[in-house]
């Protein structure tokens, strides 16, 4: 097995088991400088998959930075909250409910 799907493998088990099934690993990628590999963790939501943070591993694979499923869960919300969302209505029916139409 080549290193990136170990890698990959040992974060994905850690996600499941500690943050939850709707979290993916990125692609690992290495930092010759420190020496230090860094994995995105992805978020599967309604409005797409966004990066909510990320677990840093040593050339051993050993976890160096797993950040908690509680900073995971406000990044996810930050980032949901930023997110425009499609709505089909008339703009009478989005002012009523106090949204602001725009047109596309």
């Amino acid at each position: 097995m080549q290193k990136i799907e170990k890698i990959s493998d040992k974060v994905r088990q850690y996600l499941w088991d500690n943050i939850g099934n709707m979290t993916e690993p990125g692609m690992p990628r290495f930092n010759e400088r420190t020496r230090t590999w860094s994995v995105p963790v992805l978020c599967d939501t309604e409005r797409g998959i966004f990066a909510i943070g990320e677990i840093c591993l040593d050339e051993q694979l050993n976890f160096l930075r797993l950040p908690s499923k509680s900073e995971l869960e406000k990044t996810a919300q930050k980032i949901l909250e930023a997110v425009p969302m499609l709505i089909y209505a008339t703009p009478e029916e989005l002012r009523e409910k106090g949204f602001v139409p725009v047109t596309l």
